[in-house]
């Protein structure tokens, strides 16, 4: 005897219904929380007195492709959120409801000395604070084939910035805090204010389960 399935229309109403009211829900409550984050991470934006000289000097044009000029009002322009979808990736990926940060010295600064916290190039301080560099080990050959004028400019760079700061875990939450969740714009402002979005979001949900169940009794017993 075949089985039967009874109230397969109902449950997947009931689907539709959990994923567009939720949805709804959860928009409303984090989108002021995520534009704070955006204005926040505006606050984070150094001017260009606050910057290596070099870097906010006009770019040469003798140079095939220069490293992108420092201007703050053009960091503080490309940061900013966005209520919908990005692009899907080539993995079908998508995010929603995302603060960006999308000028090249925003992300220059954002993520500078993330991946090598003492820059490229394999050298270290003779002595802390000293300013003298030497090569990390015997056999590193850093100064003989760095192509730079300088070997030691990704060391000053990163050294001129403040440090990335890492977003705090959240308790029983999944997802990265390592590397590529840190940073000095965005992330920063996201690491002290995520716990907030994510309070907002289990609201968000409690409110929909609460309500789903409320229409549900209500079509049982009618």
């Amino acid at each position: 005897m075949p089985a039967e399935v009874v109230g397969v229309k109902d449950v997947l109403n009931g689907l539709s219904f959990i994923d567009e009211d939720l949805r709804a829900k959860i928009s409303k409550a984090i989108d002021p929380l995520m534009r704070a984050v955006a204005e926040k991470a505006k606050g984070f934006v150094p001017s260009n007195a606050q910057v290596l000289s070099g870097w906010s000097k006009p770019l040469s044009s003798a140079i095939e492709r220069p490293f992108p000029k420092y201007d703050g009002s053009v960091v503080k322009a490309g940061i900013g959120y966005n209520p919908g979808k990005n692009v899907a990736t080539k993995n079908g990926w998508q995010v929603s409801q995302y603060v960006y940060n999308v000028s090249r010295p925003g992300s220059i600064y954002e993520t500078a000395g993330r991946l090598n916290p003492q820059g490229r190039a394999p050298f270290t301080f003779k002595h802390e604070g000293s300013g003298t560099y030497v090569r990390k080990s015997a056999k590193s050959q850093a100064l003989d084939f760095y192509d730079s004028n300088n070997p030691f400019a990704s060391q000053q760079f990163i050294g001129a910035l403040e440090p990335v700061t890492k977003p705090k875990r959240v308790p029983g939450a999944r997802g990265a805090t390592g590397r590529k969740m840190q940073g000095r714009l965005i992330y920063k402002a996201w690491a002290q204010d995520n716990i907030k979005v994510y309070d907002a979001i289990l609201k968000a949900i409690d409110k929909t389960a609460v309500e789903f169940t409320r229409k549900t009794e209500i079509k049982k017993v009618a």
